[in-house]
């Protein structure tokens, strides 16, 4: 018996074609990205909107960490550029 032949707590999972990890390890997404999967997939046989909203939250996660991470990406190679930081006022 596999993972796949067996799941806790319902079988939102299990009445898909492709389970939603087996399509996030194939495809090796991140734990963000997989979560919004996961949430996608399963809320109209488990929870509903709440489902959407938690899928929501880590898109907003997501987001919020990916400009967090180009603004300093941007800051960094702004130092590179100059050869110095510039002060913070």
């Amino acid at each position: 018996m596999t993972a796949n032949d067996k799941q806790i707590g319902g079988s939102h999972y299990r009445l898909k074609s492709i389970q939603p990890w087996d399509y996030i390890a194939a495809n090796d997404i991140g734990y963000f990205e997989g979560n919004i999967i996961k949430y996608v997939s399963r809320w109209r046989n488990k929870g509903g909107l709440d489902d959407l909203r938690k899928a929501q939250h880590y898109l907003e996660k997501l987001i919020e960490l990916n400009t967090v991470e180009k603004n300093r990406d941007q800051h960094i190679g702004m130092e590179r550029l100059y050869g110095h930081r510039e002060s913070e006022d």
